[in-house]
This record gives structure tokens, sequence and C-alpha cells, in this order.
């Protein structure tokens, strides 16, 4: 399936660029840091994240948002943080100098003859590079994981091509007419990055929105990693453990399969609410001085509130406080500068927030109300094991009771567990907090917060467990590489065989959408763009934004036959054709014909009782002498090519006719 095959090579392309820029780093920025790439993605996507969503924000309202802007404004706002405001106007110099020094080490190195492998190696110990090697390594094993977990239940969605993905899919489309509030006011800021992604990954916008909740996911498991390798003392075996419960275990975590495809702004807010929880509970990690500590965060706390409301004021602010309050005390006058940017940025989003209410006409009230109660989430878990309230009672005991292991090391043994104390005094909060009765609070958004804070909790109990088993593992810690891949295999074959039996009792969804889509992904790959028009149901209209014309049923059935008889009576009257442009064809029309009713997508449970009208009319145009042909086909519809001008659409074609 293309549909497949696309999903797969948005997130291959991904990752590459991910990887590119982390050589690029290592190569020529920060290579005397000790940097791994779980480092380098949580640092750079808290920062350079944060300041991505602002910057398609004000693109938009500029109306100057494109690709080719966002990536030059973006990539001069790099050089400025690289270089600093004050030596900017000394930048010409200062590059000028460095491109010298360089060639003359370029001309010394080939007058020596090095080997090529030397141009590309960066400047660091060999140990520590293999150590960064197999952190890699280890990064791809978990990022591959948690992507085909996710995507396995593609069986199971019914996300695709409902009501609710036809208009997010109108909305994402929106922001290339620079609009940033389509349908009210609200917080979209996700759905401009799965445009942004889909523009830096050349995959369509439908494909991105699709696969935005599995990148997202990936994103959350490797930053539940980097988290508890900064929280606890173990640096591998917790982390792995946390990562992969997050990407496998779904019998003991709230997480709906049957909406496991759908993105959640609450995630993505979380990527980077999760690292600046981990920076604001220890600011050295960020190596930041007090004014730099206080931009980003103000960046990270405006950005994660244009993403989701809902994460900065039910999940940021509260951790804002019990770090405060459990936090080491000679972090404080960090803790005061991140509370003043909290501040400075309620400010902020309240401005752009009002503003935008009051100019679009739209109650502040019905807009807060709406950011912190989402009609797209869900609360139906049948696969899990135990009953919700249940399991939640085990993980509230089970936290309380390592918490008092943790007080006694912290305060009897003097080691440093504030950060993990201060993480499970939030798990219990959210779990408290998700059973309250409020219309202010979105009890099955918080449910979802809860699945990603369970891993949370898992990996600081591995690591306590550790803590204690210290003087064992510490005689054998050579093993850990070997220890590691064993324990991913473990976890992976356990998953799959205990977790089995739950699964089978679930019923695949309606594969009608992914269909359609995957059908859509063939003819955009095949056609030229705008040569051909796409005869559907009215539901699909937004998949065809940009891409190509769209004609609706109702349309092809009343007016396509006259404009058929008018377009080839007169399609050698060039002149008369140019005054009555809307007699004109395009080279190619393609035609859905549904076979069988949609049984669980309600946007296209009608139309397969137009087939038989739409057949009678396709046989009326072949007995007109036009060429018809089934381009694509399976159980469930046909998609026909009226074919009005031969060789003049397909993309293969026009190459050969150049």
């Amino acid at each position: 399936m293309i549909y497949s095959v696309t999903i797969a090579l948005g997130f291959v392309r991904l990752c590459l660029l991910v990887l590119v820029l982390f050589y690029l780093n290592r190569k020529f920025v920060n290579y005397r840091k000790p940097e791994n790439i779980f480092d380098f993605i949580a640092n750079q996507w808290f920062k350079y994240g944060s300041i991505l969503v602002i910057l398609l924000f004000t693109l938009v309202q500029l109306r100057i948002y494109n690709l080719f802007n966002t990536l030059i404004i973006f990539f001069f706002i790099i050089v400025i943080d690289y270089i600093g405001m004050k030596k900017l106007k000394k930048a010409l110099t200062f590059s000028s100098k460095k491109v010298r020094k360089k060639t003359f080490e370029l001309i010394k190195n080939i007058e020596l003859k090095k080997d090529w492998s030397y141009y590309l190696t960066t400047k660091t110990d060999k140990s520590v590079r293999k150590q960064r090697l197999w952190l890699m390594v280890l990064l791809f094993i978990l990022g591959f994981v948690t992507f085909f977990s996710r995507y396995y239940f593609t069986k199971y969605d019914v996300y695709a091509l409902s009501n609710l993905w036809i208009l997010e899919l109108e909305q994402v489309v929106e922001f290339n007419k620079q609009n940033w509030f389509l349908n009210g006011v609200s917080p979209v800021g996700e759905l401009a990055m799965i445009n942004f992604y889909s523009k830096i990954s050349s995959i369509s916008p439908e494909i991105a929105l699709e696969s935005m909740g599995i990148i997202e996911s990936v994103l959350i498991g490797v930053l539940l990693f980097w988290t508890i390798s900064k929280i606890t003392t173990s640096k591998i075996i917790a982390p792995i453990v946390a990562c992969l419960f997050f990407a496998l275990c779904y019998v003991l975590s709230p997480i709906n399969i049957f909406y496991i495809l759908q993105h959640k702004p609450m995630f993505l807010a979380l990527s980077l609410a999760i690292p600046g929880m981990v920076f604001y509970l220890n600011p050295t990690l960020l190596k930041f001085n007090k004014k730099n500590y206080f931009y980003n965060f103000v960046f990270a706390f405006v950005a994660i509130g244009l993403v989701d409301m809902f994460t900065l004021l039910l999940m940021v602010l509260p951790f804002v406080i019990i770090g405060f309050i459990f936090s080491k005390k000679e972090f404080i006058a960090h803790k005061l500068i991140a509370l003043k940017a909290f501040v400075i940025s309620i400010v902020l989003l309240a401005i752009i927030y009002g503003t935008s209410c009051y100019l679009i006409g739209y109650d502040f009230d019905v807009f807060l109300n709406s950011s912190l109660i989402a009609a797209s989430s869900y609360t139906y878990f049948p696969h899990l094991i135990l009953p919700y309230n249940v399991l939640m009672s085990y993980y509230i005991v089970a936290s309380l009771a390592i918490i008092l292991i943790l007080l006694v090391l912290t305060y009897g043994f003097k080691e440093n567990w504030h950060e993990a104390f201060s993480f499970l005094i939030l798990f219990i909060f959210l779990i408290l907090l998700s059973n309250v009765k409020n219309e202010w609070i979105d009890n099955a958004t918080l449910k979802q917060a809860i699945a990603i804070y369970i891993p949370i909790f898992i990996g600081i109990a591995i690591g306590l467990l550790l803590r204690i088993l210290n003087p064992i593992f510490k005689k054998i810690q050579f093993l850990t590489p070997y220890f590691a891949g064993v324990l991913i295999v473990a976890i992976c074959f356990a998953a799959f065989h205990f977790q089995s039996p739950e699964f089978n009792k679930l019923k695949k969804s309606d594969t009608t959408a992914r269909k359609i889509l995957d059908a859509y992904e063939n003819i955009t790959s095949e056609f030229f763009p705008f040569s051909y028009s796409v005869v559907n149901d009215y539901s699909t209209h937004s998949i065809s934004t940009n891409q190509h014309f769209f004609v609706n049923y109702e349309d092809f059935l009343n007016n396509y036959l006259d404009k058929d008889y008018q377009y080839f009576k007169y399609r050698k009257k060039i002149k008369y054709l140019k005054n009555h442009s809307e007699i004109v064809l395009p080279k190619s029309v393609i035609v859905f014909l549904y076979k069988k009713k949609a049984t669980k997508l309600s946007s296209l449970a009608e139309s397969y009782k137009l087939s038989s009208k739409l057949k009678l009319q396709l046989d009326v145009l072949k007995s007109r002498g036009r060429k018809i042909d089934i381009i694509y086909s399976n159980e469930i519809f046909d998609v026909y090519e009226i074919i009005n001008e031969p060789n003049e659409a397909r993309v293969k074609n026009l190459i050969f006719k150049l």
C-alpha cells in the first residue's frame, strides 16, 4: 500500500533530518560538549521546537507563511542564537576568518593525504564516539519499536476520514491560506505543526494528519528515555523500560486503541513540557545564563499555550508549584525566574487569544472552556486488564510507597531524588484530579496524560530498584549493553505474548478510510497536479485542496454529460473555449464508485446508493467514444479514469513528451 509506504517515508525523512542536524552540531558547533543523541533531541526540541511553534503563528498572522520563509527565518534565528545579538555586526568578519581558517586546514590535510574518514569524524575521543554510536543504535531500536507498535493498531483505527478528521484536515490546509483560526478561536498550534511537517517531509497533508499521532508517540518515547536518565541514577536500563512500557504496554495504561493514530495536542504540548519540567528541577542541564533561561521558558510556555491550554494550566502550572516546594533550595533563583516567565507567558497568551476573540467576535469564556474540554478525547479502554479506578488505586499506593523510600534516600543518605519525587507527586495529583467532576476539567484528557506519566512512574520504580541492588549491578556494569539487548527482546516478546488475548477480543475497524487514502496516494503519485478532477463524496473534498480539482456526485450527475457534449463539440475552436472556459474539461476525470456501504464511516454511508447512476453515466460516456479505464479497485470501491486528453495527465507521460 502506497498509503503505508508514505507514512513510513515521512517518518524516515524526519529521522534522517534529525541525524544530519546532530552530525552537523557535533562536527561544527558543540564538538566539545559531552552531548549524546538523546540530549541533543531533548535540548534542541525544547528550545527550537518552542520557537518553531511561535514562528509559525507569527508568519501566519503576517500572511507570509510558506516553507521557504519559515526555513530562512528559522535559520536566521539559529544563527543569532549561536553568534549572539551583540556579535551580529561582527558576524561577517567572524565568518570570513572562520572560512579562511577552515580553508587552510583543508589544504593542509589534503597535502598530508588524510584518509576520507578524517573529514567525516567528529572531534571527540574514540571511546566517547563509541558510546554515542551505541546510544544512536539504541535510539533507532526504540524509535522503530514505538513506530511499529503504534502502526500495528491501524486495523482498529476509526479516526481516519471521520467527521473530526475531515474538519481537522480543513484546518491544516487552511494555514496555507494564512488563516490561523478557522471556526472560532482555539489552540491549533499542533495543526500548524502538522502542516509544517507535511511540507518539510514532502508528504500530503492528509498523510501528515494521519501519521502525526505516531510521530508524537515516538517523540514522547524518546523524551521518556531521556527524562528517566536524568531523574534517576539509571542511565540505560530504567529508561529503556520506561520507553518500552509506553510503546508496548496497553493493558496497564489508559490508551484508546481505537483512536491511537489520532494526533493529540496534549502529547505535542507535553513533548515541550516534560523537558521543561526536568530543566526546571535541574537548571544546570540547560547550561544557560539566567537571561537565556528566562527567554527559553517564556518561549516554551507560550508555545505550549498555542498548542494546548489544558496542558499549560492543569499540568505545567501544578508542576511549577510542586517543583518550587520540593526541589533543591540552591535552585530557588532559577525557580523564581521560571515563575516570572510563566506569568509573562500567561499575559502574552491572554493578549493573543483575547485580541483574536475580540476581532472575530468570539466569547472569551467559551474559548477558555472549549480549550480545557476536548470533544475529541475518548475514555473507552476495553483492553485494560483491570478496571480503570482499581488500576489507578494500585498506582497511587505504589507511588506513595516509593515516595517514602525516596524520602529515606534523600534525607537519610543525602542522595538527590528531588526530581523523581516531584514527578511522583504530579502523577498522584493527576490521578486524583481525573476523578473530579467539574465542567472545567476534562477527565478524558487527564487520562491521556496519565498514560504518559505511568511510564515515568515505572522508570522511577525500576531506577529505585537498581539503586537498591546497586552493589550487585555495580560489579557487572560492563554487561549493561548486552543486558539492554536481552531486555528489549524480552519486553517485546512479553508484550506480544501476554497482551494478544486481550487484543483478539477487539473488533477491527472498517477499512474503507484507509483504502480511500491509499487510492488518493496512488493517484497523486501518478498524476500531475491540477491536470485532473476527482469525483467523490463531498466529505472528501478537503483532500483535493491544493492538489487537484474536485467535483461532488451531485454536480457530476447533473452537469457533466452536458459539459462533456459542449467541450467535445467545440474542443478545436480555441477562441470559443477561451470565451466559455466553464465548459473546459480536465485532461482526466477520476470517479470513485462505491460498491458497498461503509458500515462505520458515517461521512460516506450513503455514497454507495449512487453507484448504479454513476455506472449508467459512465456507460453513456463510453457510448460517446470516451476512453474509460479502471485504475484502482478493491472489494469496497472502484476508481475509474475518464480520459479526455490522452497522455496529458500522468507525470510519466508528460516527462516522456519532453
